[in-house]
């Protein structure tokens, strides 16, 4: 295993810990809403997740960082490190974790020249690190996994979401409504990095989205591709927004 990317992937893994282990104990407790969006909401604890993960990968590297709530974060030596970038989502289904709905994530990702190089995904509800090298496999707690089998979209389940910036046009919906019909069942989780998680290791098929921001997926592209899984992204680097679909199969794109 490239010594490199695993001492990474570990600094990735223990950020995601330390910001996880706060956001649990957050939960618990009474959740400050700061700002209320027309469909989603920004809360207290997405900003401090956010700090504990910045100042992690900060200690550890001296990559750019590209987060949620502050957008880019430049490396001190941009000439050196230029190629990598972390992308950062402290807290993916932020409004599942304000209704204490135990579907949400941080995710941590490593690209470089605009490619997932690792990926780490913390389901701190259930203790459960997803974790992944591409080209050198996806571990969950350790131990490793695979996605799954599937290859025809009638015995697929896909994952997918109505993320803030969807087109509700009756038009856009008749397309979406196409498009699902085709699979043996759909989710609906809330959060798009667990979604992909999922896919990385085999409890759903396939993942399928429009219109998300690159942060949400970045780190579970980088798990699904990690798994030998095929990976498809498009869109607008300066907004960040992109479509996207991850599947165990290149049939189910």
């Amino acid at each position: 295993m490239d010594k490199e990317k695993k001492h990474f992937l570990s600094v990735a893994e223990r950020a995601a810990r330390a910001s996880g282990e706060y956001l649990r104990k957050e939960m618990s407790s009474d959740i400050r809403v700061i700002q209320q969006l027309d469909r989603d909401v920004k809360l207290e604890a997405d900003y401090q997740s956010e700090s504990l993960i910045i100042k992690a990968l900060k200690q550890e590297s001296a990559f750019s960082i590209l987060t949620e709530e502050r957008g880019i974060i430049n490396a001190p030596n941009p000439v050196e490190n230029s190629d990598y970038e972390w992308i950062v989502d402290p807290l993916d289904g932020s409004l599942n974790f304000s209704r204490n709905i135990p579907l949400c994530c941080v995710s941590i990702a490593l690209w470089k020249d605009e490619k997932p190089c690792l990926g780490v995904v913390f389901d701190f509800n259930r203790n459960q690190v997803f974790s992944g090298i591409v080209n050198e496999g996806v571990w969950l707690n350790g131990k490793p996994v695979e996605t799954s089998n599937a290859k025809v979209k009638a015995e697929a389940v896909l994952a997918t979401g109505f993320p803030v910036s969807t087109n509700f046009t009756e038009n856009a919906l008749h397309n979406f409504v196409e498009d699902v019909m085709a699979y043996k069942k759909v989710r609906l989780l809330g959060s798009a990095a667990l979604s992909l998680a999922y896919v990385a290791c085999g409890k759903v098929d396939i993942y399928k989205e429009n219109d998300i921001k690159i942060w949400d997926v970045a780190a579970g592209l980088a798990l699904v591709k990690s798994a030998g899984g095929d990976i498809s992204y498009k869109g607008d680097l300066d907004s960040h927004v992109f479509d996207v679909s991850g599947a165990s199969s290149i049939s189910l794109l």
